[in-house]
This record gives structure tokens, sequence and C-alpha cells, in this order.
């Protein structure tokens, strides 16, 4: 595995770093295989007009929302009290939703919960505090053990289980002290397959694609390989370009005129695919003061609040919905099967987390009537307690 690059490198997106795998056809996911028969479809623009319905050349992503509940196996009672360190990043994205899940997954199991926000350019510092406070677990998004060597080797010494998410590097408990990775490269790219299946099927595999990322961060390499593989399998007929940005592009506000400027000298692309939420902060707007609205469709990866609310204006056309709360409420499920000498389940060793295509002013609004954000499966607070044994 590549070093990371520990460089000033945010980790919203709900985080990501390590080394990139470049993906192969990805498979069959838990939600590929509940696929919706809904085909492409949801305006990329206020003033595209619709398409008529034309054949799906892949089979069609889930459109509607993933609500089959991926974990099983009862913990038979419940666990041990704990203490838990969650280490957030500092942006919004982690602040929110993804901190929402772990503190309240805690709170359903009455164990000490500890937040501590980290600095991506020194994450090291606040992993050293969990370690200092002498908590049961921790759990950490996007940063890769290797920016926290020492903290790491000397968790894995003291048996102090780490549950990542968002990141590349692969569980070795005995050297990282990672217990488990969800949303790693597999899981991401299965999201990114279904991203790239959604705009083969939308282009009737005519698409020219454009995606923006930072290339700092691994998973969001591992995403860029899954749909460029998907594309190279799966359409002949659709082409796809990178237009890498920095960190420090996205805190000067430099993102969006260097999409304008690519697409001005590529007149031919016509999606834009954004690696993360964060990256779509006013580019519907500069599309259309640029002229460009009518004749290109953004698209992305991991959907926010205010993705959903552009989706339902018609001005933007899918973007993937991604379980950030579930998250913290899984590694809390393996840390409680931990706590009580249990494996962890085929699920959280798999890499996956929930998602579906949110490819509609519909479906975008029923989430923005609920939480604003998609928390996870129907009903998951429930039924993890159940699992848990304390729901009264």
């Amino acid at each position: 595995m590549r070093d990371l690059v520990t460089r000033r490198v945010p980790v919203g997106l709900a985080a990501l770093l390590c080394s990139a795998v470049a993906l192969t056809a990805c498979g069959n996911s838990d939600s590929a295989s509940n696929s919706s028969s809904n085909s492409s479809s949801a305006g990329g623009s206020d003033t595209t007009a619709a398409k008529p319905a034309t054949k799906s050349l892949v089979p069609a992503p889930p459109t509607t929302p993933a609500d089959q509940f991926p974990v099983s196996g009862s913990l038979g009672g419940p666990p041990p009290k704990k203490k838990i360190a969650w280490l957030a990043c500092e942006l919004p994205t982690c602040q929110s939703m993804l901190s929402d899940g772990y503190k309240n997954a805690a709170a359903a199991l009455g164990w000490d919960f500890q937040k501590i926000t980290y600095k991506v350019a020194n994450p090291a510092v606040a992993v050293q505090q969990a370690l200092d406070k002498n908590v049961d677990f921790i759990a950490i998004t996007g940063i890769p053990p290797v920016a926290f060597k020492a903290q790491a080797a000397e968790a894995a010494k003291r048996g102090i289980p780490i549950a990542s998410c968002f990141d590349t590097t692969k569980p070795d408990p005995k050297v990282n002290g990672l217990v488990m990775q969800c949303a790693d490269t597999y899981g991401y790219g299965l999201q990114a397959k279904q991203m790239a299946d959604w705009i083969i099927n939308d282009s009737a595999g005519k698409a020219n694609t454009l995606m923006v990322s930072i290339d700092d961060y691994p998973i969001l390499r591992a995403e860029g390989d899954a749909i460029k593989a998907e594309f190279a399998k799966a359409c002949s007929g659709c082409q796809f370009n990178k237009l890498p940005v920095t960190v420090d592009d996205v805190g000067a506000g430099k993102v969006t005129a260097k999409i304008i400027a690519y697409l001005q000298s590529h007149p031919d692309v016509n999606y834009l695919e954004l690696a993360f939420s964060d990256l779509g902060l006013g580019v519907p707007q500069a599309l259309k003061a640029a002229g460009l609205a009518d004749k290109i469709k953004i698209t992305g990866v991991q959907s926010d609040n205010a993705v959903l609310k552009q989706i339902a204006d018609g001005k933007i056309a899918a973007w993937t919905a991604q379980a950030q709360e579930f998250a913290g409420w899984l590694s809390l499920d393996a840390f409680a099967r931990l706590a009580k000498d249990m494996p962890l389940t085929s699920y959280e060793k798999s890499g996956q987390l929930p998602s579906w295509v949110v490819a509609s002013k519909e479906e975008a609004q029923k989430v923005l009537d609920g939480k604003g954000a998609w928390p996870g499966p129907a009903g998951m607070e429930d039924k993890f307690k159940q699992l848990w044994g304390v729901q009264g």
C-alpha cells in the first residue's frame, strides 16, 4: 500500500484516504440485487427536456431507498458497558449525520461516548487523546492508520479495536488495530458502479463524463476507478475523463471556475460526475451562468441535504444516497459483538454500506421531508436495539 498523503486534506465526504486499488467488475451488491426496475431519468437542469424512455443497457441500479436491513444475529443479551471514542473530521459532513450515528448508537447501548474532532493534517493527536482516555473502542472515518502509525500500533498492543469507514486500508487487528472497514475500496466501488450504471442507461450508452475529484483521497481514486471500469466493461460508447482539484481549491472556492473552464474547452462533455457532495457547492448555478445547464447533467456519489434540494429543484440529475448514520450504528454493532467475544457479521466484514440512486424530484423530496438526508434502512435503530437486547 502506498503511503497516505498527509497534507492538508480534509475528509468530508464522510472521509477518505489510502492506497487506491483499481476496481474491475465490481460484482453485484445486496442493493444491486434489489435493483429497481425503474430505469434512468431525473432531469439535470431546469431546462432539460424530458427524454423518451430508453431500453436499459445494464441492470438499472435501485432508485428507491435500499431498506433491506443487512445485519443479523442476536447478541443474546446486552453487552457490558464500555467507553468509546469517536474521532470525527472537522468538516460539516462529519460533524452532522455521521456523528449522530455513533452518538445515538452509543446512547442506545448505554455506553460512555467521547467525541474528539481531529485535524486532517495531524490526526495522531486526536487518536492519542483517545488512548489517553483509556477507552475500550475507537471509531474513526477517512484517515488510514498510516497517518497515526504509532498510535495504531499502541492500540493494537493494548487490544483497543478500531472501527474505520471510508478508507482503503484492510483490517489487520494485530498490526494496524483495525477490526472493520465499512465503505472500503470494494464497498465504495459498488456505490460508484450504481452511479455509472445510471449514467450508462440515462445516456443510452453515449455518456461523455467528466469526473471532478481530489486524488489525495485514495477512496475517491477507487471511486473513479470503479466508474471507469464499469464504462470500459459495459459501455463502449461512453467516455471518461477526470479533472483533479485540491483541498485548497475547495477552501478557496476555485472548483467551479476550474470546472467551467474545462467544460468550455471540452464541449462534448454531457455528464459531470462529482466525487462527493462538497464539490457540488455552486456548480448548478455556475453551469447556468455559463449557458451550460441545458446540456450537462450533474451526478455524484454521497449526497447531502444541499444536493437533495438541488435534485428536488431539477438542477441536479442523480446522486447516490449513502447511509452515513447507519455507518455509526454498524460500527457500534461490531464493538458490541466484540464486547461479548463474538465475531463480526459477514456484512461488517464485507466493506459495504447501503446505498441507492436518488434520481427523481419525488424521491429527493421524500428524503428531505424526513431527516433531510438518508440515514439508512428504515427502522434501523429499532432493529439494532433488538439485536443488542436493549429495547424495552
